[in-house]
């Protein structure tokens, strides 16, 4: 299976495959599972489901939900099994999905509930609660028992918007520090990175040791994976995105600590000459790092899967090491930026409570049976009996790859923060753009954080 590449950060398909998902310590994975989804793309519907999402229908008496997701390749291939064994269990809800591409997939989200064709059940980010309130009801009412001690709580916390729940998680993925170890050993340099003079130092030596380069800030050409990156350097630092409550929210980074961020994602590409300011191709870190020709970069646990070829497999030559990223300066806090795939409940006043009780379940059931979804997409699992299980402790990722465990490690101890819940869409280029330009040499600081900085303050002023 060829790996699809999409304009994003994340991929749009997962080529780990079932082969060696279920190979690590011959444990066998439980089939119905989810890969990594939003962070995926998609495209096309899947499964038994038509493009207008009605399926092939339950028995006659079923409730009948709809649902809407934007996972792509093996997620939605894993995604597909786990509709499928759920509607296999004759609980008298019969579920039809339907596949939208991610790009188009929030437009076509907001014009379904403006029409009054609303699906009961879509797929998107935890931290987007806030932008999809007006489109979405809480579920408080139709949960079941004890429902929120299923799930991490920084990912339950993260789910509530005014003191209602709003969402589910599937998963928590996050970002930190891939190191190619033939790189470093070349260079004879330790990964194990205490503070920013021992990165800093590691880094000159990989270019004057080595004919790589030394880091990346980016891992995807587009402003989404500046964000990402930019967001984990400022906290460290002790800096903020915004500050202020929701709905009154100021932009912050654009104070001295933030300038001073952004001028170290600058010097990266310019000063400290760690890494070229150009692209090949939008994914050309990714490839750049397998190669042997980039040593370290910021990036996703779902990353783990662009290093495959075309085979599915890890190349055997690539060694490489999933490292907390938390070498930054600063004295602000050690965490990580994470997300999380979320089951939202868009509002449909066709939609009866009973077919809103049944989308729940189904919700529940989804994020609660899902141990592939660590191997399939490579996130560690919202749901606490599921992170820990014995399937998902045995997978590859987290045994010889260290990237589920490392993300379990950080989730348990208070590692990860969430971005802002915003009223817009703070994912968006228009914001974020000017940072990867930053990064490109494209523009001065200066001009770069206060572009960005306006046009997110009036974005959240409207």
């Amino acid at each position: 299976m060829s790996r699809n590449i999409t304009e994003s950060d994340e991929p749009n398909s997962t080529k780990l495959t079932r082969r060696r998902a279920l190979s690590a310590g011959g444990a066998a994975l439980a089939t119905g599972i989810a890969g990594c989804a939003g962070l995926t793309g998609g495209g096309g519907s899947g499964g038994s489901s038509s493009s207008d999402g009605s399926g092939d229908g339950g028995s006659s008496g079923d409730v009948e939900i709809n649902y809407w997701m934007y996972f792509g390749a093996q997620e939605n291939e894993e995604m597909t099994t786990l509709v499928d064994e759920f509607n296999s269990k004759d609980n008298g809800i019969h579920v039809n999905k339907q596949s939208v591409p991610f790009g188009a997939f929030l437009n076509k989200l907001f014009t379904a509930v403006n029409s009054g064709n609303a699906p009961h059940v879509a797929s998107y980010y935890g931290s987007f609660g806030r932008h999809l309130k007006p489109i979405t009801h809480s579920i408080d009412d139709y949960l079941s028992d004890g429902a929120k001690n299923e799930y991490f709580d920084i990912a339950w916390e993260n789910l509530q918007v005014d003191g209602s729940t709003y969402a589910l998680p599937i998963d928590i993925h996050g970002k930190a520090l891939y190191t190619n170890d033939s790189v470093l050993e070349s260079a004879g340099v330790d990964p194990d990175f205490t503070d920013w003079q021992a990165f800093s130092d590691a880094c000159d030596t990989i270019v004057s040791d080595t004919d790589s380069r030394a880091f990346s800030f980016l891992n995807w050409n587009i402003g989404q994976a500046a964000f990402r990156a930019y967001i984990i350097a400022l906290t460290q630092a002790g800096g903020d995105i915004v500050t202020g409550d929701p709905g009154s929210y100021e932009v912050a980074y654009d104070d001295d600590v933030g300038m001073q961020t952004a001028e170290l994602m600058s010097k990266v590409t310019g000063e400290f000459g760690w890494d070229t300011p150009q692209f090949q191709s939008d994914s050309a870190r990714v490839q750049d790092f397998v190669s042997g020709n980039l040593g370290m970069f910021i990036a996703g646990t779902w990353s783990v899967n662009n290093f495959e070829n075309e085979s599915g497999n890890i190349p055997e030559d690539l060694s490489f090491s999933f490292q907390k990223p938390f070498m930054f300066p600063g004295d602000g806090d050690e965490v990580a930026w994470c997300e999380s795939n979320s089951l939202y409940f868009p509002k449909n006043s066709n939609h009866t409570d009973a077919e809103k009780q049944a989308a729940v379940e189904f919700a529940e059931y989804v994020t609660q049976n899902n141990t592939l979804w660590a191997s399939a997409g490579g996130h560690l699992p919202a749901a606490k009996s599921v992170a820990t299980s014995s399937e998902v402790k045995n997978t590859a990722l987290w045994q010889d790859y260290g990237t589920i465990s490392t993300m379990y490690d950080m989730v348990t101890n208070g590692q990860v923060r969430y971005q802002p819940k915003t009223s817009v869409n703070i994912n968006s280029d228009r914001f974020w753009g000017p940072f990867r330009d930053i990064y490109l040499q494209n523009t001065d600081v200066q001009s770069g954080v206060t572009t960005s900085a306006n046009e997110l303050q009036q974005a959240l002023d409207q």
